[in-house]
């Protein structure tokens, strides 16, 4: 009689992720435990570890201390637009705060530093500064419902923040736009997103299990004559974003 092959983490992630999909294990509700799948799938604990891993890596289920493995609950997404850098007529601006209540969310942010920085190697580029050049910088957490979704890192040119604003702690009076056009007649946005895993600060900044995908978006603010004013570097759980443009058909 052929021996049975041992059955591999893959296996077991992809049958309790067929459940989930499925609808069998719905949201909230907590999976089996770790004894029940082994004696189900007749294999390692160190197996069926593998494949929790997997499916947390995922963001498929998440695990809560001393009460098991649960599928995890559809989160509502924010929605990322061109209406927080251009404006319509005289439709004010979209703040983080407005566009959170329209999609029935509580948006906040959590300024962290304000400060001045040496310029990293990216953020060099896209400024048009030298590298290690001291840059202002301003911190902040981004938050939906009180969890932490975004790290948005906004750099400027010293010699433009400096006695304004910009370099001053607390929150800026009609948004960072609003502040930049008093100071300068603002010309285009150039926009650059990434999807990547994220950091080990960034798991733990924003509650990432590891492995984690997270969006990066390089929004670079340019004046008329072209010249940067402000990087935006900033750092997305994927799953809570999506991201939405609308292009005109001639340029």
């Amino acid at each position: 009689m052929t021996p049975r092959r041992p059955v591999s983490y893959l296996q077991v992630a992809e049958e309790l992720r067929r459940r989930i999909h499925s609808g069998e294990y719905g949201p909230g509700d907590r999976i089996p435990s770790t004894s029940q799948l082994q004696e189900e799938f007749d294999c390692a604990n160190t197996t069926i570890q593998r494949a929790i891993r997997e499916l947390k890596r995922e963001g498929i289920v998440e695990g809560a201390t001393g009460s098991g493995v649960f599928v995890r609950t559809v989160r509502p997404v924010m929605h990322v637009t061109a209406s927080y850098v251009t404006q319509v007529g005289d439709q004010p601006r979209a703040s983080w705060k407005s566009e959170a209540e329209r999609l029935g969310m509580r948006g906040d942010q959590r300024i962290t530093h304000v400060g001045t920085v040496e310029a990293p190697p990216e953020i060099a580029v896209h400024l048009g500064v030298d590298e290690g050049e001291p840059v202002a910088i301003r911190r902040r957490v981004m938050l939906l419902d009180g969890e932490p979704v975004q790290l948005a890192d906004s750099y400027y040119p010293l010699d433009l923040a400096q006695g304004t604003p910009l370099a001053a702690p607390g929150k800026l009076v009609g948004g960072t736009v609003g502040v930049l056009e008093s100071l300068v007649e603002l010309g285009d946005f150039e926009e650059k997103v990434r999807a990547r895993a994220a950091t080990a600060d960034e798991q733990r900044d924003l509650k990432l299990n590891p492995g984690a995908i997270v969006l990066v978006m390089i929004r670079t603010t340019l004046t008329t004559d072209g010249r940067p004013v402000e990087v935006g570097y900033t750092v997305l759980t994927a799953d809570r974003h999506e991201l939405c443009y609308r292009l005109p058909a001639r340029a």
